[in-house]
């Protein structure tokens, strides 16, 4: 008979699970007692034969796909979900437009998401699934608590046009870890978060290097022979209108009527003294440097320009929703972006009239006070390079409330050609949301401080003061069952009038040819508040 000898041990451990090898170390032939053999000779094994080898069998990695939406744990700066969709906790989740799945979106800087997920041994590709409109994104991808990699993510083509990014060649240790996906600038959009087993094929990200401040260039210097104060500027200018949801909409006409000449002659006729021109720069402008503004685009923003100028009004220019900058404020690609679109606008806008004022930036919201501060300098510095005496309007943070102005700093205090900036529409469950009445002595008591602030403020720092966006909506354009009270609303727009012109203080009426509209740009036709509007101006 044959006796086998062998042995048993243990070769590695896979969680819970013990996988053991055995190897037969050698066979011995006994010959029988009681049989007998063809042979009497014991047998003869060949001592110079190379025994068979079994190599251990090693662990093998095994891929892993993370859906972004399938966190365990997170932290959102914003309440609610403002993608409604998938759950319904504060992270942000909206659907494909394919229908295919559901994506992390909105992401804000400091926010983070965790999973718990189990590898096997081996070395993995880590790869994202990513997307963004705007560009500017970045974010970090931790591993019990080690960062792995981080990675930027540029414009793709739009939100939900998604980009593999191969960012790191991982080796894993067998078993559990806690995996974080850390927002360090947003917006930008994530599908999922991939470990693919290691081809061979990673190639390391290129890093690209943090721009320069941008150098700011010489320039023709513009001294108009007619300068305006802001003290007259301001008081001439009395109550105007928005040109709103125009040049500010993603394209002209997306949101709104494409802008029409007669729009402007209709604005002069019916008795405002100034039109403010929102316009949106980002969409317009490339997103590389040197950062150049589209030459036809700019060319029909200088055509509207101009058709108000030639009516004699004064006219308001601005950037207007460049969330691009307000959402990676620390990037900076992203100021020398700013620095370059104002340097053009500058160029361009030079020799035009005194009644063209320079808005430096619209609401300027998820940017500190100290972020806008900054701007406000830098802005201002470009602008007086070539036009020492073009009136410039600045604000504070936020969505620029009254004391968003009170808490910004003066840019320049000797600056001859300045005007503070804010915004009115409070209570916005009234003026925006169409959720209550307003009129009592309290509601117009309440109106009546935050101009008085104005006021003040205006007289502490001698600079004129304007309030260049105030309205009310005819209903909440997101929940449109929502109808404000028509009477309410004359009421309101009457008392934002007469405070302002009590105060000294030019009135801008938001305009957006929706909800907030008192002209009908398709039929050329005035609504009813019209008349209280234009009421201060007229002889």
């Amino acid at each position: 008979m044959m006796l086998h000898l062998r042995s048993s041990f243990t070769l590695f451990q896979t969680g819970a699970k013990t996988i053991n090898k055995t190897f037969f170390l050698g066979s011995l032939l006994i010959l029988s007692a009681c049989g007998g053999s063809s042979s009497t000779e014991p047998e003869v094994t060949d001592t110079n034969k190379t025994p068979d080898i079994i190599t251990p069998e090693l662990p093998v990695a095994t891929a892993l796909l993370i859906e972004a939406e399938d966190y365990v744990r997170f932290l959102d700066t914003t309440e609610g979900n403002e993608g409604n969709a998938f759950r319904n906790d504060n992270v942000d989740i909206e659907e494909m437009i394919n229908g295919s799945g559901f994506i992390i979106s909105y992401t804000e800087v400091g926010e983070w998401l965790e999973y718990d997920i189990t590898l096997t041994s081996g070395d993995y590709i880590l790869t994202t699934t990513v997307a963004s409109e705007l560009g500017g994104g970045n974010y970090s991808i931790f591993i019990d608590d080690k960062l792995i990699a981080t990675d930027s993510v540029d414009e793709t083509g739009g939100w939900q046009v998604f980009e593999n990014h191969d960012i790191a060649l991982f080796n894993a240790t067998e078993g559990a870890h806690t995996l974080r996906l850390a927002i360090n600038s947003g917006p930008f959009n994530v599908d999922t978060i991939n470990f693919k087993v290691d081809d061979g094929s990673f190639i390391p990200p290129v890093v690209i290097p943090e721009e320069e401040p941008l150098k700011l260039p010489d320039v023709e210097v513009v001294i108009d022979a007619k300068p305006i104060s802001p003290e007259v500027a301001v008081s001439d200018m009395g109550i105007g209108i928005n040109l709103g949801n125009t040049l500010d909409a993603p394209s002209e006409d997306s949101w709104a009527p494409a802008a029409e000449e007669k729009f402007i002659i209709d604005f002069k006729e019916a008795g405002f003294k100034h039109v403010r021109i929102p316009v949106t720069w980002h969409g317009r402008t490339a997103s590389s440097a040197p950062y150049e503004i589209d030459s036809a685009e700019m060319d029909r923003v200088e055509t509207i320009v101009d058709w108000a100028l030639n009516q004699d009004l004064y006219v308001i220019l601005n950037l207007h929703h460049e969330s691009w900058l307000k959402d990676n404020y620390t990037s900076q690609k992203n100021r020398n972006r700013l620095d370059a679109m104002w340097l053009q606008i500058v160029e361009r806008f030079k020799h035009k009239p005194a009644k063209l004022l320079f808005e430096i930036l619209n609401e300027p919201t998820g940017l500190t006070i100290d972020n806008v501060d900054e701007i406000n300098v830098r802005v201002l510095d470009v602008i007086r390079r070539t036009n020492p005496t073009r009136l410039v309007v600045f604000s504070g943070n936020g969505f620029t409330p009254i004391d968003s102005l009170l808490a910004t700093a003066i840019p320049d205090t000797d600056d001859d050609y300045l005007i503070g900036n804010f915004h009115a529409y409070d209570p916005w469950p009234f003026a925006g949301q169409c959720l209550r009445n307003w009129g009592t002595a309290t509601d117009i008591a309440e109106l009546g401080d935050i101009y008085q602030k104005a006021h003040n403020w205006s007289v502490e720092h001698d600079i004129p003061v304007t309030v260049n966006e105030f309205g009310v909506a005819h209903f909440d354009f997101t929940a449109p069952e929502n109808v404000c009270d028509e009477a309410d609303r004359l009421k309101y727009i009457e008392a934002h009038v007469n405070f302002a012109t009590e105060h000294g203080i030019a009135a801008t009426f938001w305009d957006d040819a929706g909800s907030f509209s008192t002209y009908d740009r398709t039929n050329h036709s005035w609504g009813p508040e019209k008349d209280v509007l234009v009421a201060p101006n007229l002889p």
